[in-house]
Order: structure tokens, then C-alpha cells, then sequence
């Protein structure tokens, strides 16, 4: 009878608690970025484009060099988790803008051993007009390990 009940109730919760915590689970870091693509601003259609030699960086207390003198088509930009907008400066040898993206977060649960992040929303977007000609947010949600263009950089 004790068997029979081990072999009926315990050793199917031993299985399913051991097959439920697998090591396979990977945490993705800094998965929270959002996703530009860059455009040039002179096409009649829609056609992306990459700066040559472009420097991108941060602003602000804690913001650091994302890209520096490098070659780039699309971008990817660490949104604050303490502050309510985030500002990022593309520089492409003379040429400098600002980009200012005032955002939402709502903390999410990833999973007991990845513990917790944000998701994003975009509320608004300002930029200065050098090198950039027009900024569209594409969609405005950023979220944990989506991979999809949230924002749309037309330059000249």
C-alpha cells in the first residue's frame, strides 16, 4: 500500500518539481532596449540608411558611450529605470542632435531566477534638427525581449 502510494503521488511531484526548475533558463540582460532603425530623410520611399563613422552616448548622470565611430543602421538604446525621459546624443563628425524620449515603465516578473524588469512605453519624443530630420515612434511599447523597431530616425 506505501509504495503504491509512492509510486502514484510522490514520484510524479519529485519529476514535475525537478523538470520545472531547469538550469536551461536564460536571463536575458539588458533586453529592455529600444530599437531605432535610421532613414535617410531624402528618399520619396521609405529606405534605411547607415551613418559611417557615428558616435552615440548618453546623457545624463550614469549614461556612458553606446557606439563610438562606428558604422550604424539601427540603434540600440537603454532607457532609464530612474528616470522618467531619457536623452541619447548621435554624433556623426560635425554633425550632433539630441534625442529626448519621455517614457512609462511598469515593472514586469520574468521568472524566479531572472527576477524582475520594466516594460516601456514612449509618451513623446523631442530631438534637435542638424543631422536629424524627423523622428516617428513606430510602436511605442518596448518590452523585455521583443525584438522590433519602436522608433524610426530620418536623417539627411
Amino acid at each position: 500500500m506505501r509504495l503504491r502510494v509512492l509510486i502514484q503521488w510522490v514520484c510524479p511531484a519529485l519529476l514535475t518539481g525537478l523538470l520545472s526548475c531547469t538550469s536551461d533558463e536564460i536571463c536575458l540582460s539588458n533586453q529592455h532596449a529600444l530599437q531605432a532603425g535610421l532613414y535617410s530623410a531624402r528618399s520619396e520611399r521609405q529606405k534605411d540608411t547607415t551613418l559611417i563613422s557615428a558616435s552615440v552616448y548618453g546623457v545624463g548622470e550614469g549614461m556612458d558611450s553606446i557606439y563610438k565611430d562606428e558604422a550604424v543602421s539601427k540603434l540600440f538604446l537603454p532607457l532609464s529605470f530612474d528616470s522618467d525621459t531619457t536623452a541619447f546624443v548621435i554624433d556623426e563628425g560635425v554633425l550632433r542632435d539630441t534625442i529626448w524620449f519621455r517614457h512609462t515603465k511598469e515593472l514586469i516578473y520574468i521568472s524566479r531566477n531572472c527576477g524582475f524588469t520594466y516594460d516601456f512605453t514612449i509618451d513623446s519624443i523631442w530631438y534637435t534638427t542638424v543631422l536629424v530630420d524627423s523622428v516617428a515612434v513606430d510602436k511605442p511599447g518596448v518590452k523585455y525581449s521583443e525584438n522590433a523597431e519602436n522608433v524610426k530616425i530620418f536623417v539627411y
